[in-house]
């Protein structure tokens, strides 16, 4: 993952000239690829420096594809400094593609006139890669080095091909030679620390505390340092390095973004959330930001904040070309500020959502079905445990379907007093349509484990649940197996389990005697009373069926 992230970031690196002019914060921006801060610096100096301005805001437009503005730059330069080199290149290198001949006849013009200029003859290098031309740039890198074999700039701008090319330990060899032929270069550090990210973390991290023991006031190495921190997941760390970059000012809402995500992870949800309003204030509809957002009220249980930043979040506007996607926690989170202000509905879709999410991700029914149960929402628990049993082949086993029993169990108390939305008849047909579910998923536990008393005992709560007067003695065969299951294993610890099976069968064989008269019936009220009493003596109700037994 570390090296395909490598790849994207140094593929969008910015190999720029910028990199030739020393102690210049605006021209490493560029060349570190921070082209908003390179633009707002270089604004900033359009009255003071105008040619210099113009040329590196001509730089950034040419980078960002706006060969018009660019143009309009170096123009602009030029009128404020007809002698400039740097912008006549910058003119140059636009024509390079469509009047070749007469660009490179005004480069070698420039050449010669600064042949002892490394930096020119790096922006003549640079207009040509730029172009595409690669071995003319290369030719003239080494007429750079000629001029001066120790300008650390050549070995950055040799060092940045390198990187571009995804050759970071050739890259850092370079960078490393910039910093041996001048120890205070600190943009050479801070291209070294980019690819030693990815090589060794703690040297990457050294070259950065060298870039800030240099020069305190490098705003932009706390940012380094900070990103560094926050990509490998040492937030604390980021947060230290984010406050002091934060103090320039000179900080982007991604910046933010990223800051606000360190606060967050390391659960410092307030300071998290004041950084999210800032960045929302700034980019309404960031996707990050909105989602962090949500994350963060939820968090701090601040379910209505959550609720708004949710439905923010989800409605914002997506464009075909964009890559950032809905993650499983989104709906999660969504879902639980929907639950907790009481749109158990939309919650629900939510959950659905997770699992379509991922279809090959089977546990994420059954991660779904345990939420859902923590909010007492045991029938849509039931429906995404069900979910699991059918797809999860064989990883399924009996107590996945004791699972499943209980919740619709579960499902099956809660809907028989649920009178909100349907009448009691209804109610009770929903209950004991549950209930019904519930003793096909314990009746499976038996098949599946027919030695165990479970499925057997709680086919037989079930069944009582069903026959609550035990006028059909639905119950009597599951607390027969029960029994049987039980003493077949000498199981002296499901005594309790034992008592409530025989009071059962006791007050069953009550119930068919008041009926039946006969004292076969009568001789098992006594039978089953005495196996209750055996095992609890001061069991009232055995006590109670024991003496009408014995007649008195």
């Amino acid at each position: 993952m570390k090296m395909k992230y490598f790849l994207g970031s140094l593929m969008s690196l910015i190999i720029s000239i910028s990199a030739i002019a020393q102690n210049n914060p605006g021209a490493d921006y560029l060349s570190l690829g921070e082209l908003k801060l390179a633009q707002e610096y270089f604004t900033k100096r359009l009255s003071q420096t105008p040619a210099e301005a113009h040329y590196y805001l001509g730089e950034v437009a040419f980078q960002e594809g706006k060969t018009a503005d660019a143009k309009s730059h170096f123009e602009q330069g030029l009128a404020s400094d007809p002698e400039s080199a740097l912008n006549t290149i910058g003119l140059a290198k636009l024509s390079l593609k469509t009047n070749a001949k007469e660009a490179e006849d005004q480069l070698k013009e420039i050449q010669k006139k600064n042949k002892k200029d490394v930096n020119v003859i790096l922006a003549i290098a640079q207009a040509y890669l730029d172009n595409g031309m690669r071995e003319k740039a290369m030719e003239k890198l080494q007429d750079a080095r000629k001029a001066d074999k120790k300008s650390p700039y050549i070995y950055i701008f040799e060092g940045d091909i390198l990187a571009k090319d995804n050759k970071p330990g050739d890259a850092a060899m370079q960078y490393d030679q910039a910093i041996n032929f001048d120890a205070n270069c600190v943009l050479a550090y801070m291209k070294g620390a980019r690819v030693y990210e990815f090589i060794n973390r703690k040297t990457a991290t050294d070259l950065l505390k060298k870039v800030i023991e240099i020069n305190p006031e490098y705003r932009i190495a706390y940012r380094e340092l900070a990103l560094v921190s926050y990509r490998d997941g040492f937030y604390p760390d980021a947060i230290t390095a984010y406050k002091e970059y934060f103090k320039g000012g000179d900080y982007t809402v991604e910046d933010i973004t990223r800051y606000a995500a360190s606060e967050y992870f390391s659960q410092q949800y307030n300071e998290a959330k004041t950084l999210i309003n800032e960045g929302l204030s700034k980019e309404p509809n960031n996707f990050v930001l909105n989602r962090l957002s949500m994350y963060t009220n939820n968090d701090l249980k601040d379910y209505q904040a959550g609720l708004a930043a949710g439905d923010k979040f989800f409605s914002i506007p997506r464009v075909a070309n964009d890559t950032a996607k809905y993650l499983k926690q989104d709906y999660l989170a969504y879902a639980n500020v929907l639950s907790e202000t009481g749109d158990k509905a939309k919650a629900i879709e939510q959950y659905k959502k997770v699992a379509e999410l991922d279809p090959s991700n089977v546990d994420a029914y059954k991660e779904i079905a345990t939420i859902c149960a923590n909010e007492r929402m045991f029938a849509e628990a039931a429906d995404f445990y069900k979910k699991y049993t059918e797809v999860a082949g064989e990883k399924v086993d009996a107590q996945d379907f004791y699972q499943l029993g209980s919740y619709y169990s579960n499902a099956a108390r809660i809907a028989k007093t649920d009178t909100t939305a349907m009448t009691a008849d209804q109610a009770k047909a929903k209950s004991v349509e549950y209930y019904k579910l519930a003793d096909a998923a314990f009746a499976t536990v038996s098949e599946r484990m027919p030695d165990s008393y479970l499925g057997y005992y709680q086919r037989a709560r079930v069944n009582f649940e069903l026959d609550p007067e035990s006028e059909l003695g639905l119950a009597k065969p599951h607390y027969e197996k029960t029994i049987e299951a039980i003493i077949a294993k000498g199981d002296t610890d499901s005594n309790n389990v034992l008592v409530e099976a025989y009071s059962y069968l006791s007050y069953y064989y009550y119930l068919q005697y008041d009926k039946t008269k006969k004292a076969e019936d009568k001789a098992n009220v006594k039978l089953y009373a005495e196996k209750v009493l055996e095992l609890d003596p001061e069991n009232s109700n055995g006590k109670s069926l024991f003496d009408f037994a014995n007649g008195k």
